[in-house]
């Protein structure tokens, strides 16, 4: 297969975008394709090889250019959602947890599943709280010998 006639960019542009893009991702595919068209890589495998791509990346990379040309390339992967709930929904877990009513990760469960519909596991609840920067509030430790009520005594006079 002549991949020069496939490509419809000249050399020059593929050059002059290459130098211009600033996202290395989109750098390595306009390579890619510039390798194909200069001819020093004969194939998908070779081209994909010489910037670092697997085989079968090559080849998905090259069916995009197929199916959308240039810009097709050029698009931003798009990032995956945060997670199974929305903004709102973050804010009465939050104010839930402001309330002091979870005391642990099977509290924080029970309330997604009853109020929001939403079903975690505990490690889904472990990760969801580290993704939302949400620690464990604990009480200052306590003197074994102290007795009940001193401080409230010592305060008082």
């Amino acid at each position: 297969m002549k991949y020069a006639d496939k490509i419809h960019e000249d050399v020059d542009f593929l050059q002059r975008a290459e130098k211009a893009q600033s996202n290395a991702i989109n750098r390595d595919r306009i390579r890619f394709l510039k390798l194909l068209k200069t001819g020093r890589a004969n194939t998908q495998s070779a081209a994909g090889e010489a910037i670092g791509l697997g085989q079968r990346h090559a080849q998905r990379l090259w069916h995009t250019y197929q199916q959308g040309g240039f810009q097709a390339l050029m698009v931003k992967p798009t990032r995956h959602s945060l997670g199974k709930l929305s903004s709102v929904q973050i804010s009465h877990l939050r104010q839930f947890l402001f309330d002091d009513q979870a005391q642990r990760l099977e509290d924080i469960q029970a309330y997604l599943a009853g109020s929001l519909g939403v079903e975690y596991t505990i490690g889904g609840v472990s990760a969801l709280c580290k993704r939302l920067k949400i620690k464990q509030k604990t009480g200052r430790p306590v003197n074994v010998r102290q007795r009940p009520g001193a401080i409230a005594f010592f305060k008082k006079i």
